[in-house]
Protein backbone atom coordinates (compact mmCIF):
# COMPACT_ATOMS: atom_id res chain seq x y z
CA UNK A 1 0.00 0.00 0.00
CA UNK A 2 3.14 2.59 0.24
CA UNK A 3 3.04 2.42 -3.66
CA UNK A 4 -0.69 3.58 -3.84
CA UNK A 5 0.33 6.11 -1.43
CA UNK A 6 3.20 7.43 -2.84
CA UNK A 7 2.07 7.60 -6.50
CA UNK A 8 -1.90 8.69 -5.43
CA UNK A 9 -1.10 12.58 -5.27
CA UNK A 10 0.78 12.46 -8.23
CA UNK A 11 -1.46 10.30 -10.23
CA UNK A 12 -4.26 12.67 -9.18
CA UNK A 13 -2.38 15.55 -10.22
CA UNK A 14 -2.04 14.01 -13.51
CA UNK A 15 -6.20 13.24 -14.12
CA UNK A 16 -6.26 17.25 -13.52
CA UNK A 17 -3.97 17.80 -15.91
CA UNK A 18 -4.89 15.30 -18.47
CA UNK A 19 -8.83 16.43 -17.95
CA UNK A 20 -7.81 19.91 -18.26
CA UNK A 21 -5.86 19.36 -21.47
CA UNK A 22 -8.47 16.95 -23.11
CA UNK A 23 -11.18 19.68 -22.66
CA UNK A 24 -9.07 22.67 -24.08
CA UNK A 25 -7.84 20.48 -26.96
CA UNK A 26 -11.31 19.14 -27.50
CA UNK A 27 -12.80 22.70 -27.25
CA UNK A 28 -10.53 23.98 -29.86
CA UNK A 29 -10.57 21.19 -32.21
CA UNK A 30 -14.66 21.62 -32.37
CA UNK A 31 -14.13 25.62 -32.55
CA UNK A 32 -12.10 24.97 -35.72
CA UNK A 33 -13.96 22.36 -37.61
CA UNK A 34 -17.36 24.65 -36.61
CA UNK A 35 -15.16 27.17 -38.52
CA UNK A 36 -14.02 24.97 -41.41
CA UNK A 37 -17.82 24.12 -42.14
CA UNK A 38 -19.19 27.17 -41.96
CA UNK A 39 -21.43 26.29 -38.81
CA UNK A 40 -23.01 29.27 -36.79
CA UNK A 41 -22.29 28.48 -32.97
CA UNK A 42 -23.58 31.85 -31.80
CA UNK A 43 -26.88 30.91 -33.84
CA UNK A 44 -28.93 28.45 -31.04
CA UNK A 45 -32.06 27.29 -31.82
CA UNK A 46 -32.56 27.03 -28.02
CA UNK A 47 -30.79 28.36 -24.98
CA UNK A 48 -30.71 28.12 -21.39
CA UNK A 49 -29.07 30.07 -18.83
CA UNK A 50 -29.78 28.31 -16.00
CA UNK A 51 -27.23 25.73 -17.36
CA UNK A 52 -24.38 29.02 -16.28
CA UNK A 53 -25.36 29.14 -12.77
CA UNK A 54 -25.25 25.30 -12.52
CA UNK A 55 -21.59 25.42 -13.48
CA UNK A 56 -20.74 28.03 -11.68
CA UNK A 57 -22.22 25.92 -8.52
CA UNK A 58 -20.11 22.91 -9.85
CA UNK A 59 -17.20 25.30 -10.15
CA UNK A 60 -18.01 26.29 -6.04
CA UNK A 61 -18.05 22.64 -5.16
CA UNK A 62 -14.40 21.91 -6.52
CA UNK A 63 -13.25 25.42 -5.14
CA UNK A 64 -14.17 23.95 -1.82
CA UNK A 65 -12.62 20.57 -2.17
CA UNK A 66 -9.06 22.49 -2.48
CA UNK A 67 -9.53 25.06 -0.35
CA UNK A 68 -10.12 22.90 3.47
CA UNK A 69 -7.27 20.48 2.99
CA UNK A 70 -6.53 17.65 5.00
CA UNK A 71 -3.46 16.49 7.05
CA UNK A 72 -1.47 14.17 4.40
CA UNK A 73 -0.65 11.46 6.70
CA UNK A 74 -4.37 11.46 8.28
CA UNK A 75 -5.47 10.29 4.74
CA UNK A 76 -6.39 5.76 5.36
CA UNK A 77 -4.91 4.14 2.68
CA UNK A 78 -8.20 3.01 1.04
CA UNK A 79 -8.83 6.69 0.39
CA UNK A 80 -5.69 6.07 -1.96
CA UNK A 81 -6.90 3.50 -3.80
CA UNK A 82 -10.46 5.22 -4.25
CA UNK A 83 -8.91 8.69 -5.52
CA UNK A 84 -6.86 6.82 -8.01
CA UNK A 85 -9.66 4.62 -9.48
CA UNK A 86 -12.07 7.64 -9.11
CA UNK A 87 -9.46 9.52 -11.19
CA UNK A 88 -8.31 7.09 -13.79
CA UNK A 89 -12.56 6.65 -14.29
CA UNK A 90 -12.90 10.26 -14.83
CA UNK A 91 -10.27 10.72 -17.62
CA UNK A 92 -11.39 7.47 -19.24
CA UNK A 93 -15.32 9.15 -19.45
CA UNK A 94 -14.06 12.53 -20.73
CA UNK A 95 -11.99 11.21 -23.51
CA UNK A 96 -14.84 8.30 -24.32
CA UNK A 97 -17.43 10.92 -23.89
CA UNK A 98 -15.98 13.75 -26.55
CA UNK A 99 -14.97 11.27 -29.07
CA UNK A 100 -18.58 10.28 -29.16
CA UNK A 101 -20.07 13.73 -28.95
CA UNK A 102 -17.93 15.08 -31.61
CA UNK A 103 -19.55 18.66 -32.74
CA UNK A 104 -22.76 18.70 -30.26
CA UNK A 105 -19.75 19.74 -27.71
CA UNK A 106 -20.76 22.72 -25.64
CA UNK A 107 -19.92 24.59 -22.78
CA UNK A 108 -23.29 26.57 -22.28
CA UNK A 109 -26.88 24.26 -22.87
CA UNK A 110 -27.37 24.91 -26.27
CA UNK A 111 -29.52 23.05 -29.10
CA UNK A 112 -29.25 24.37 -32.57
CA UNK A 113 -31.24 23.63 -35.37
CA UNK A 114 -28.80 21.32 -37.00
CA UNK A 115 -28.13 19.64 -33.68
CA UNK A 116 -27.93 15.50 -33.27
CA UNK A 117 -28.80 13.71 -30.21
CA UNK A 118 -25.98 10.90 -29.63
CA UNK A 119 -26.87 8.04 -28.13
CA UNK A 120 -23.70 5.97 -28.81
CA UNK A 121 -20.13 5.22 -26.36
CA UNK A 122 -21.16 6.51 -23.38
CA UNK A 123 -24.23 8.18 -24.14
CA UNK A 124 -25.59 4.77 -24.35
CA UNK A 125 -25.00 3.96 -21.04
CA UNK A 126 -25.28 7.54 -19.52
CA UNK A 127 -27.14 10.76 -20.68
CA UNK A 128 -24.35 13.02 -19.31
CA UNK A 129 -21.03 11.30 -18.88
CA UNK A 130 -18.86 14.37 -18.86
CA UNK A 131 -20.82 15.19 -15.94
CA UNK A 132 -20.48 11.81 -14.56
CA UNK A 133 -16.80 12.38 -14.99
CA UNK A 134 -16.45 15.52 -13.43
CA UNK A 135 -18.50 14.24 -10.62
CA UNK A 136 -15.30 11.54 -10.09
CA UNK A 137 -12.60 14.09 -10.90
CA UNK A 138 -14.21 15.90 -7.40
CA UNK A 139 -14.31 12.24 -5.70
CA UNK A 140 -10.69 11.90 -6.37
CA UNK A 141 -9.77 14.82 -5.09
CA UNK A 142 -11.96 15.13 -1.97
CA UNK A 143 -11.22 11.30 -0.89
CA UNK A 144 -7.32 12.18 -1.12
CA UNK A 145 -7.07 15.72 0.12
CA UNK A 146 -10.55 17.03 1.47
CA UNK A 147 -11.69 17.48 5.08
CA UNK A 148 -14.57 15.17 5.50
CA UNK A 149 -16.95 17.37 6.38
CA UNK A 150 -15.64 20.06 3.22
CA UNK A 151 -15.67 17.07 0.87
CA UNK A 152 -19.43 16.72 1.94
CA UNK A 153 -20.36 20.08 1.09
CA UNK A 154 -17.94 20.17 -2.43
CA UNK A 155 -19.98 17.32 -3.19
CA UNK A 156 -23.54 18.39 -2.16
CA UNK A 157 -22.82 21.69 -3.96
CA UNK A 158 -21.40 20.50 -7.10
CA UNK A 159 -24.87 18.10 -7.60
CA UNK A 160 -26.91 20.36 -7.10
CA UNK A 161 -25.03 22.80 -9.76
CA UNK A 162 -25.19 19.32 -11.98
CA UNK A 163 -28.85 18.58 -11.25
CA UNK A 164 -29.27 22.34 -12.51
CA UNK A 165 -27.18 21.65 -15.48
CA UNK A 166 -29.23 18.10 -16.38
CA UNK A 167 -32.89 19.68 -16.07
CA UNK A 168 -31.59 22.65 -18.85
CA UNK A 169 -30.02 20.55 -20.80
CA UNK A 170 -32.49 17.69 -20.67
CA UNK A 171 -35.49 20.37 -21.25
CA UNK A 172 -33.72 21.68 -24.82
CA UNK A 173 -33.08 17.72 -25.74
CA UNK A 174 -36.80 17.31 -24.73
CA UNK A 175 -37.87 20.36 -27.49
CA UNK A 176 -36.08 19.68 -29.82
CA UNK A 177 -36.38 15.94 -30.01
CA UNK A 178 -39.72 15.42 -28.68
CA UNK A 179 -40.79 11.97 -28.08
CA UNK A 180 -37.24 10.53 -28.80
CA UNK A 181 -35.32 12.10 -26.17
CA UNK A 182 -38.18 11.21 -23.98
CA UNK A 183 -37.58 7.35 -24.59
CA UNK A 184 -34.02 7.92 -24.81
CA UNK A 185 -33.69 9.64 -21.08
CA UNK A 186 -36.61 6.81 -20.04
CA UNK A 187 -34.26 4.11 -20.36
CA UNK A 188 -30.71 5.41 -19.91
CA UNK A 189 -29.76 7.09 -16.41
CA UNK A 190 -28.70 10.75 -16.38
CA UNK A 191 -25.46 10.92 -14.81
CA UNK A 192 -25.40 8.46 -12.25
CA UNK A 193 -25.82 4.65 -13.05
CA UNK A 194 -29.45 3.40 -12.35
CA UNK A 195 -30.34 6.39 -11.35
CA UNK A 196 -32.72 8.25 -13.66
Amino acid sequence: MELVRRAAPWILALNWILISGILAWNHLRVQRMRHRRRIAEEKPSLRDPRSMRGLALEGLGFLIAVLFPRPHDATPDWRHAASITFGVLAVALVWWALRHLGLEWRVKAVVTQDHRLVTTGPYALLRHPIFAALLCLLLATALLITRPWAAALAVAVCLYGTEIRIRAEDGLLEQRFGARFSQYKARVAAYLPFVR
